[in-house]
């Protein structure tokens, strides 16, 4: 088994917060798990409010003081213990009003404190933009003009990218992202099938057909709350 080792690293939220990414040769969250578990349990000892997937961490704190203390214990255990090497240039210490990124995520402070977060802290969560960008090179490659499959084809190329990509962004403060994005899929489509990105694609085949008979996903579709409105509408997911 390949042991990971850190090549990315720390910073921190909550007033200050300290995050970190520990990058394994293999690559394989199972090991890394498996690896790092000594590091969890070490962290938890601490009273350190540890989130971690595979080799990707963040630990918060409320203040600078504490985020250098829990960096330093970090260290102690991943460098000393595990024989790991924390970054020296990305594994740093960050406000949270800076925000910070984390598994496809930036995560900030915003301005106003949401609704339904009484008495915590004002976090916004939404992807990154080189997630984005990446994703809308891949609908570019499936809905390219020289894609020679026919409608229902490309649908069923199309849909796993937009569902996969949805479902992992849609708990997130997406809602006006993806009514972006779906609009921009849906002249892709339209692009595609009559060879010219202006045209009466949403004429001679419209969103109601696409979403609905064709099984186009939607992702507006595919957030929890606007799930049964969709649903009433007559989309399939």
């Amino acid at each position: 088994m390949a042991i990971p080792r850190s090549r990315r690293a720390p910073r921190r939220t909550g007033g200050a917060d300290a995050h970190r990414r520990t990058r394994g040769r293999s690559g394989q969250p199972a090991a890394s798990n498996v690896y790092l578990h000594v590091f969890d349990e070490k962290m938890a000892e601490a009273g350190l409010a540890l989130t971690r997937f595979a080799d990707d961490w963040v630990i918060t704190c409320k203040t600078r003081r504490e985020a250098e203390q829990a960096l330093t214990s970090a260290r102690a255990v991943l460098e000393g213990e595990l024989g790991l090497r924390v970054h020296p240039e990305k594994t740093r210490i960050v406000y949270v009003a800076q925000g910070f990124e984390f598994l496809g995520y930036k995560i900030k402070q915003g301005e106003r404190r949401l609704r339904y977060r009484e008495g915590g802290p004002d976090l916004y969560a939404y992807p990154r933009d080189r997630t984005i960008e990446r994703f809308k090179k891949r609908v570019r490659q499936i809905t390219t003009r020289r894609n020679p499959k026919k409608l229902g084809g490309l649908l069923d190329e199309l849909n796993p990218v937009i569902r996969g990509w949805g479902n992992y962004y849609r708990r997130a403060h997406v809602r006006r992202l993806f009514h972006r994005l779906d609009g921009w899929i849906l002249r892709r489509i339209w692009s595609w099938r009559y060879k010219r990105w202006r045209c009466r694609g949403w004429q001679k085949l419209p969103r109601t057909k696409l979403y609905g008979e064709l099984g186009l996903v939607n992702l507006l579709q595919l957030i929890p709350s606007m799930a049964g409105y969709y649903r009433q509408k007559g989309y399939s997911r």
